[in-house]
Formats: C-alpha cells, sequence, structure tokens
C-alpha cells in the first residue's frame, strides 16, 4: 500500500510559503499489473466568484517542487498495457475577476523529477534485427591426409615394339578385291581388207523373241446409253425421288426427300435416312421452373454447361444399395467432331465410379438390370460429392430422378456420321400445377451458340402443343439440340418431346 502525505509542519509567511511532499517506498511486493482500456483522469478546477483585489506585488519569489522516488528492490512482473487512456483536463473558471496590473520579477519556476533503481529485475529480453558477427580462424599445422584422389588425371604410357626374324605361316586372303586395269591405245591403226568366206546358207538361223506384260494401265472404258432396264428404272428413281429408292408399298413422305436434298445443297453431304435406318423420339420432363428464366426441359433443372473436352468421367447413386448396371450414351470429341459411344457401367452405391470412356456429351442413361433403382442416379465431371450427389450441381450433365428408371432429357447431340431431322414437337404442362409455359427448339452448330429454330406454346388451360413440322427441322452434324422453355408461374412442371429420323453420311 503506498500513500501520500504532506509532512507535518506548514509554513505560510510573509514572503512566501512551500508545501513539500515525500513518498517513500520500501519492501514493496506488487503481483503483475494488469491495465487495459482503463482511463485515468486527473481534474483541476479553479472557481473565483466576484474576486477582488488589491495591486498584488511579487518580487523575487521563488516557487519549488520537488518530487523524490525512490526504488529499493523493486520487482514487477510482466506488465500488460493495453491500450490505454490518460486524461488531464484543467478548467479555470473566473467570474467578475478584476486586478491590478500585475508585476512579475525574477520569477524562477523550478520541477525536478529523479528517478533511481536498485535491484531491479527484467523478464527475458527479446533482441530483434541484430547483427552478429563472429570470426573464425582455422590453423593447422601439421596436416595429415588419407588416401589422396585425383580425378580427371591423364596419364599417358608410350610402348615400343621391335619385331627381329618374324615367321608367319601361310597368309590367307578372303574375299579380297583385285583390280587391274588394261589401257590399250592404236595409234594409226590400219586394217587390210575383210575377206569373207563362202557362207553356208543350209545351216538353220534361228531367232526368239519373248514378250511379257507386266504393270499395264488401260483407260478408264466408257460405256454409252445401256438398254438394260433395271439401269432406265434407277435413272427414273433418280429423277422423280433424288435417288432414294423405295418399295411399292412405302408411302413417300415428301418432308424426308427434301430433307436429303437440302442437306446435299446446304451442307454438301449425301445422306440416306433409309440407309441409316434409325428413328428417335426424345422426351424430357422439367424440374420444378424459376418464373422468367429459360430453363432446359431436363430433371437436373437449369442449363447444362456444354464441355469442349471429355470430362464427363463419373457415375453414382445417392442410395448405398444400388449396385445395378447402367447404360450409358453418349458422344466423345475430338476437335468439332462428335463420335456415339454406349456403354454399361456398374454402380457401386454413392461410392463414384469412373466410366469406362470419358465423355463431352452424354444424352440418355438407364437401367440395365433386372432390379429397380433405389436412389437417384447422376453422371458427373469429377467433382467433390455428398451422399453420391455432386455438391456443385453444375458438374451434373444427367440424372435418374428418383423412382425412375431411366434419364428424363429433352436434348441430344450428333455424330460426325449422321443428321437428323425433326418431324414432330410436343409440349405440355403438368397437371399437378396451373401454368403457361413457352418452349423453344435451339440448335447449336459446331463453334456456335444456341440459335432458336421453333417456338410454341402450352398452358393447362389452353391445351397441349402437338406440332408436325413441315418443312422438317434439320440438325447438322456435329450438333447439339435441346427444348429450352420459361413461364410466369413459379415452381411448374413441363414435358417436352422432339422426334424424326437420323440420315447417315453416305459421301
Amino acid at each position: 500500500m503506498v500513500g501520500f502525505s504532506p509532512l507535518a509542519s506548514v509554513t505560510l509567511g510573509d514572503d512566501g510559503g512551500v508545501i513539500n511532499y515525500e513518498l517513500v517506498a520500501s519492501n514493496i511486493d506488487a503481483q503483475p499489473v494488469l491495465i487495459s482500456s482503463t482511463a485515468l483522469t486527473q481534474d483541476h478546477s479553479l472557481g473565483v466568484v466576484s474576486f477582488v483585489t488589491g495591486s498584488p506585488l511579487l518580487q523575487t519569489t521563488s516557487l519549488t517542487q520537488d518530487h523524490s522516488l525512490t526504488s529499493i528492490s523493486l520487482v514487477f512482473g510482466a506488465p500488460i498495457l493495453g491500450s490505454p487512456s490518460v486524461t488531464q483536463e484543467h478548467n479555470l473558471l473566473v467570474t467578475d475577476l478584476i486586478s491590478g496590473t500585475p508585476e512579475l520579477a525574477n520569477v524562477n519556476v523550478t520541477q525536478d523529477h529523479g528517478l533511481t533503481a536498485l535491484g531491479l529485475t527484467l523478464g527475458s529480453p527479446i533482441v530483434s534485427d541484430a547483427t552478429m558477427a563472429e570470426d573464425e580462424t582455422f590453423s593447422a599445422p601439421p596436416l595429415d591426409t588419407g588416401d589422396v584422389v585425383v580425378e580427371d588425371t591423364s596419364i599417358s604410357q608410350d610402348h615400343s615394339v621391335t619385331a627381329t626374324s618374324i615367321v608367319s605361316l601361310t597368309p590367307e586372303l578372303i574375299e579380297a578385291g583385285l583390280t587391274q586395269d588394261h589401257n590399250l591405245l592404236f595409234t594409226e591403226f590400219t586394217l587390210g581388207s575383210p575377206q569373207v568366206g563362202q557362207v553356208d546358207l543350209t545351216e538353220s538361223i534361228a531367232q526368239n523373241n519373248t514378250l511379257l506384260a507386266r504393270d499395264i494401265l488401260t483407260g478408264r472404258p466408257v460405256v454409252e446409253d445401256a438398254t438394260n432396264p433395271d439401269l432406265i428404272l434407277t435413272q427414273e428413281i433418280d429423277q422423280m425421288f433424288g435417288g432414294w429408292q423405295r418399295r411399292t408399298y412405302e408411302v413417300p413422305d415428301g418432308r424426308l426427300v427434301q430433307s436429303e436434298r437440302e442437306i446435299q445443297a446446304t451442307y454438301g453431304d449425301v445422306v440416306s435416312i433409309d440407309r441409316k435406318a434409325k428413328s428417335l423420339l426424345k422426351f424430357g420432363k422439367s424440374a420444378p421452373l424459376t418464373t422468367n428464366t429459360l430453363e432446359t426441359v431436363w430433371t437436373v433443372g437449369g442449363n447444362e454447361v456444354y464441355l469442349s473436352d471429355d470430362g464427363i468421367t463419373h457415375i453414382s447413386s445417392s442410395s448405398a444399395s444400388d449396385t445395378q448396371e447402367i447404360r450409358v450414351e453418349g458422344h466423345t470429341i475430338s476437335g468439332d467432331d462428335l463420335t456415339f459411344v454406349v456403354q454399361l457401367v456398374t454402380l457401386s452405391g454413392q461410392t463414384p465410379v469412373a466410366l469406362n470412356t470419358g465423355l463431352a456429351r452424354v444424352s440418355r442413361i438407364s437401367n440395365n438390370s433386372g432390379t429397380e433403382l433405389v436412389g437417384r442416379v447422376v453422371v458427373y465431371e469429377d467433382t467433390a460429392v455428398t451422399g453420391g450427389i455432386p455438391t456443385d450441381a453444375t458438374k451434373i450433365h444427367i440424372d435418374i430422378p428418383l423412382g425412375f428408371q431411366q434419364s428424363f432429357k429433352a436434348a441430344t447431340s450428333f455424330s460426325k456420321e449422321d443428321y437428323y431431322v425433326m418431324t414432330g414437337f410436343y409440349g405440355a404442362v403438368s397437371a399437378k400445377q396451373s401454368a403457361a409455359v413457352d418452349f423453344y427448339i435451339e440448335i447449336k452448330e459446331p463453334d456456335g451458340v444456341f440459335l432458336q429454330k421453333a417456338c410454341f406454346t402450352a398452358s393447362s388451360s389452353g391445351g397441349n402443343s402437338d406440332i408436325s413440322l413441315d418443312p422438317a427441322i434439320i440438325v447438322p452434324k456435329n450438333s447439339d439440340v435441346r427444348v429450352r422453355c420459361e413461364t410466369t408461374d413459379n415452381n411448374a412442371v413441363v414435358f417436352g418431346i422432339f422426334k424424326g429420323y437420323l440420315a447417315k453420311v453416305t459421301s
């Protein structure tokens, strides 16, 4: 406990007054002091009301204030000072103060502070950014080393052999090349008149000639108009139907014939719907729709993010008990070329399973086993999953909804070998909710964006849209097609279907 007390004797004389304070601290045992956000305030107020003095006279007045702090064996703990606020206010209030002319002569104001610390103990000092230099000198007078290793040394050694009286066996020369040149030069060579003796014509003179034919090329034969009736029939078919042969019992569809001609005229590819012999009906169901937003008719919701590489790589289920075989239909990509791929993958419950072949497009998945699925099955890019479902929904590219056995996606793609001739469309609003919905058929060609090619509307009050397309809509090879919709009724659910025929590129 430390206290302040004035001295016992206080003297006020005519010439001035001195008040002395003495602070003595000894044997102080202080615990660690914590000062945290403490406001220290010292106020001095002087109030004077109707203070009247005569003419004060101060001559040779000495004002002295001494402070002496002496600490012996002072030990502090680790002080903690946290944002203290120290405030000192001085207020001087004077009302009706009248004074004469003050005079101050030879006034000395002295304030001394002395701090003496004996037996001061500090905590662990911390030295930051210190520079320390250490010099070391190594001297080895009698230095002994082990084996000396010399690398990259050039050692020269010369040997001279002198042979005297060498005896060898019979030399043997194998496949030696011997060349001998003879030059015969005649200068002014003169022959006499040649003479031919009598020729015996009775002897037979024989001459043999052999002709062998190798690598004989002939020109392309040119066949004029033939009288073959089959050829005449083919020419008539070409003129009538553009080369698309039909049986007598077939009913011609002018849209398909015109589509084949249009594909050749527009894209330069000769195609055949007859040779492909494949129709395609694609149907989808939407997730609950958001108002005034264009969304794809598929159960995932929103719009699919289309890839430029084979980044669709995994499949899993939301149920740990699903171990069925799933048929996955899609396309790989190389540049702008799409290639159709079908693969079978066995589920492992909620654990992601890698596809046999990575895909850039996935258009349909279905249960390929005899046991019904329990959970929701999703195909997606390699990403984090929780309970078998990706946490990032934008990585999902198709799903089989809970309670169903195949996907509902009104979108697909076509390979480098196929065109698609769309001949019809159907759109409807689910009976579970009253709504009106606008539908759009959109096509994306390679290196392009989705363009709207047709639009329809359907509502719960006005009925469904069942449209027969004439002329048909042509989807080029290596292209994507989808159905999107928009509504002003929140959480509406719709169905979308398009149908048509594939046309195989033949040349």
